[in-house]
């Protein structure tokens, strides 16, 4: 498609020197507003800059291009702080803001690495992930499995978290996914019952049988059965950011470790692009699966919640009824808050404990957390923040006293 020149209103902008004759953006395709100094906006996706021109593609496909001229100062900005390195290994530079969407665009296009039969081995790659399975998969399924993954990697690389997801053994290339036909071979191989997939840091891979990734089997073949969307993968794209993080997972606290997995799959998913514009609706809907109504939710206190150790929090899913739905639930709203409600409502405050903590070990999370979440505050003064901030969302907090949970010891 051509692109056309896009008639924005004339602005000098004094801009440095010009870009790089071709700087395509290192960060996920996002949509944003794009306005002219005559306040005029438009609602497009980054391409690339080119010179002293900026590529645009409209909600419709067409690809525009604008001279950076055009633009205000602040999309100026904005297109020269992409302008920056990739993260290493080559992954996507995180994004200096939350963005608004991120689409991987075009279906990945999978290669076929080896098809055994006899020994039942299939492997397939994309461009971030390796699918190991014991059936074969045709190229429609491959690909399908393919658009949720990179998907979720390249959402978890352009968080303004920086997170840098890389994969578990030094010098590897790929994630590793492990698919299993049946439910029964997807438990004997550690999986867990009732769930649709397991992060298994022990053997540096994800598990997921194939029925979690909208497939039915018909005799020896695979069949894709609908197109992989949101409601479908949510607790799949929850186990793909454990692994996205997995260098990170050692160091932070239960209620970390689940709260960031949550608030990655609280955001809307449809066909390879996550949508964070929708995330105050996207909350609504949250709660409601937590068990109340969409606009009550009764957390956990949040002493309880930070002091909850990782062999209480597994205890909850087997021996207390209906306990792990608050634990989880309360870890991803306390997630929620540190990302887009406390302070300035830019993260600024959790993004700051990350960067402690990126080259520390778990000895170093206490100061951290006491800087950078609470900074000073008590968890009663704490929940007072909460409540507030989650009224703006539309959403009525309160707490349980402590003690929800079996054996659990506060911070």
């Amino acid at each position: 498609m051509k692109s056309r020149l896009l008639p924005l209103a004339l602005v000098w902008l004094g801009l440095p020197s010009p870009l790089p004759a071709q700087l395509a953006s290192n960060n996920a395709p996002t949509t944003r507003t794009w306005t002219s100094n005559d306040g005029k906006k438009i609602e497009a996706t980054f391409e690339a800059a080119e010179g002293e021109n900026v590529r645009l593609r409209l909600a419709n496909g067409t690809v525009a291009t604008v001279p950076l001229s055009r633009l205000s100062p602040e999309d100026g900005e904005y297109v020269l702080s992409l302008n920056k390195p990739a993260a290493p290994g080559g992954a996507p530079a995180a994004s200096s803001e939350w963005p608004r969407s991120v689409d991987i665009g075009a279906t990945p296009d999978p290669e076929t690495v080896k098809e055994d039969s006899e020994k039942k081995e299939f492997i397939y790659r994309s461009g971030h992930y390796e699918f190991r399975c014991d059936s074969k998969l045709t190229s429609t399924v491959v690909r399908e499995f393919s658009r949720i993954f990179e998907a979720t990697y390249l959402l978890n690389c352009s968080l303004p978290l920086d997170l840098k997801p890389k994969p578990e053994e030094e010098g590897q290339e790929h994630f590793i996914a492990r698919l299993y036909t049946t439910r029964e071979d997807y438990i004997a191989n550690g999986g867990i019952e009732g769930s649709g997939g397991v992060y298994q840091r022990g053997k540096k891979s994800l598990a997921v049988p194939l029925e979690s990734l909208g497939v039915k089997i018909q005799g020896s073949r695979v069949l894709l059965e609908n197109s992989g969307n949101d409601d479908d993968n949510k607790t799949l794209i929850h186990e793909i950011t454990h692994q996205m993080m997995n260098h990170w997972l050692s160091k932070f606290n239960t209620w970390y470790v689940e709260g960031s997995a949550e608030a990655v799959e609280m955001i809307e998913y449809d066909r390879g692009k996550f949508n964070l514009a929708s995330r105050k609706a996207r909350l609504g809907q949250y709660v409601d699966r937590g068990g109340d109504d969409g606009k009550n939710f009764t957390m956990l206190d949040p002493a309880e919640l930070f002091g909850i150790e990782g062999g209480t929090w597994v205890a909850a899913l087997t021996s207390l009824r209906g306990q792990a739905t608050q634990n989880y639930h309360s870890a991803g709203l306390m997630t929620y808050y540190f990302y887009y409600l406390d302070g300035e409502g830019d993260g600024a405050n959790i993004i700051a404990y990350l960067r402690d903590m990126e080259n520390a070990d778990r000895a170093a999370e206490p100061a951290a957390f006491e800087k950078h979440l609470l900074r000073g505050r008590t968890t009663d003064q704490l929940k007072e923040d909460l409540a507030k901030a989650f009224r703006s969302e539309g959403i009525a907090l309160t707490f349980d006293l402590p003690g929800k949970n079996e054996g659990f010891s506060s911070r």
